[in-house]
This record gives C-alpha cells, sequence and structure tokens, in this order.
C-alpha cells in the first residue's frame, strides 16, 4: 500500500516565524506605549508649568487686594471711605503667554459685605493673544474634504 505522508500543520519553520511576529508586535507595542508616555510627560510638565504661573500671579493678585484693602482700612478710620463707594478699582496681572489674570472689587460699607470693607466681582484668567487655527477646513465644500 501507498500511504502518503501527511505533514502537521505546525512544524519547526512554521513556529519560528510565529515567534518572530510575535516578538515583532511586542517590540510595535512597547514603542507605541514609549511615546504615548513621552507625550504624557510633555503635557504633565506643561500643565505644571502654567499652573506654577497661575499660582504666582494669583498671590500677585492677593498682595495687591492686600495694598487696596489697607488703602480702604485708613480711609474708613480717616472718614474718607464714603468717597471711595463711586469707584471700581480693577488691576490685570499677566502670566504665561497672551494670558493675565483681570481683577475688579468695589469697596462697601462693612454692614454690606459681612465687616469686609470690599467686594471682588471679577478674578479671571483672560486671554490676550487672538487665537490663530494653523488651517481651516470648509465642511460645506465636497472638494475640499477629498483633497486630504
Amino acid at each position: 500500500m501507498n500511504k502518503k505522508k501527511i505533514f502537521p500543520i505546525t512544524n519547526t519553520g512554521t513556529v519560528s516565524v510565529l515567534t518572530v511576529f510575535v516578538i515583532l508586535a511586542m517590540v510595535a507595542f512597547a514603542l507605541l506605549a514609549y511615546m504615548s508616555a513621552k507625550r504624557g510627560a510633555g503635557y504633565c510638565s506643561q500643565f505644571i508649568q502654567e499652573t506654577q504661573t497661575w499660582q504666582e500671579a494669583k498671590t500677585l493678585a492677593f498682595e495687591k487686594i492686600a495694598s487696596y484693602d489697607q488703602e480702604f482700612y485708613k480711609a474708613y478710620e480717616n472718614g474718607t471711605f464714603s468717597d471711595l463707594l463711586q469707584e471700581e478699582y480693577g488691576f490685570s496681572i499677566p502670566f504665561g503667554e497672551g494670558k493675565e489674570l483681570q481683577v475688579t472689587l468695589i469697596p462697601v460699607s462693612p454692614g454690606e459685605n459681612q465687616g469686609h470693607l470690599y467686594r471682588i466681582t471679577s478674578f479671571q484668567e483672560v486671554n490676550t493673544k487672538e487665537w490663530e487655527g494653523s488651517h481651516s477646513l470648509n465642511l460645506l465644500d465636497p472638494a475640499e474634504l477629498t483633497q486630504n
């Protein structure tokens, strides 16, 4: 009888090739994980720096508010505080690139504000630099959508 030899599907060469592909896939995923972690570390350091500049600007703003508080207190002791009630005091502290902290406060009588001589009406971050997009895409023009 003439029997044909049946070779197994997984022989030595197939296992070697499969091992090489598995190693290549692991290296590719390791590189993707490394690049993702590197990008995340960059974002984290940028966030830390922006937070530090915000905290520094906030500290300077509170120091400026404290100086206004002393000025209001002296005027209240001298009896000239009623002259200050019609004015609004504001200042801005630049921080970061194209940002500033704007603070606005108004003097109020102590009975209106639980003993404090001023009320902060605005304490906000404002962008001073105009945003410029890197490119625009007209969604209503189908020809422009197919160019990319």
